[in-house]
C-alpha cells in the first residue's frame, strides 16, 4: 500500500471544502501507514504540478515498447490520478492500461512520485517511481536483485 499518515478525524479546510481522512484514502486508494497529521495536510493541500508526468517513455525492460502518461480528472489536493496506456514492448502485451498516482514524495521536498497499478500486466499493485529531471527511476524489484540488477530501472521520457 501507498505510504501515508494518519491524520486526526479531519483535515484543515481547503477553500470552504472539509475532508475526511477515510474520504481522502478511499477517493484515493490509498492505505494509511504512518506519519504525522501535519504531514498529510502539506500532501494534500500543497501547491505543485503533476504535469511533470505527462508524456511519452520508453522501457529498456522492454525494449520497442512505449508508456503514454495522462493525467484523469480526479484530483484531492496534490494527489492527481492518471493513466498509462503502454505496450509493444519485448515480453509485455501489445497493448495494456494501468491505473496510476501522482503526489508529492514524502520526506523528500521538492521531488514527486508515482505510484502505478501493474497488476493488469502481472506487475506489482502499488510500485512507485520517482522523476529525476528526465525521466522516472524505479528502484529494483526482487527479481531484478536476483538478477543482478540493483539499479532498478528507468523509463526515460521521450516527448
Amino acid at each position: 500500500a501507498l505510504l501515508l499518515a494518519a491524520a486526526g478525524p479531519s483535515l484543515p479546510p481547503q477553500a470552504g471544502l472539509r475532508v475526511s481522512r477515510r474520504g481522502v484514502f478511499a477517493i484515493a486508494g490509498v492505505t494509511p501507514l504512518a506519519a504525522s497529521a501535519e504531514d498529510v495536510a502539506n500532501l494534500l493541500y500543497a501547491k505543485a504540478d503533476a504535469s511533470v508526468f505527462v508524456g511519452t517513455y520508453t522501457d529498456p525492460m522492454h525494449p520497442g515498447g512505449t508508456r503514454a502518461i495522462a493525467l484523469k480528472d480526479t484530483r484531492i489536493g496534490a494527489y492527481q490520478l492518471a493513466r498509462i496506456v503502454g505496450g509493444g514492448g519485448e515480453g509485455e502485451p501489445p497493448l495494456y492500461e494501468l491505473p496510476a498516482m501522482i503526489s508529492p514524495a514524502p520526506g523528500k521536498s521538492g521531488e514527486w512520485q508515482i505510484t502505478i497499478d501493474f497488476s493488469p500486466k502481472g506487475g506489482p499493485k502499488d510500485f512507485t517511481g520517482y522523476w529525476d529531471g528526465d525521466g522516472i527511476r524505479f528502484p529494483p524489484t526482487p527479481r531484478q536483485v536476483e538478477r543482478g540488477l540493483s539499479s532498478g530501472n528507468k523509463w526515460p521520457k521521450t516527448s
